[in-house]
């Protein structure tokens, strides 16, 4: 049985993926988007009650 400091020095771990999977979606930014929205509706109302 190897230790992970062997499997290490061995190279048998994985690097992490550059990129993302295209479907993937970041949770801030799904908040983000919330957000602006939201404050695009607040600005409409403004304008239309004034």
């Amino acid at each position: 049985m190897r230790t992970a400091a062997a499997q290490e020095s061995a190279g048998t771990t994985e690097a992490a993926p550059r990129w993302r999977r295209r479907g993937a979606i970041d949770g801030s930014v799904v908040d983000q988007a919330v957000a602006y929205t939201l404050m695009a509706a607040a600005l409409a109302v403004t304008y239309l009650v004034h």
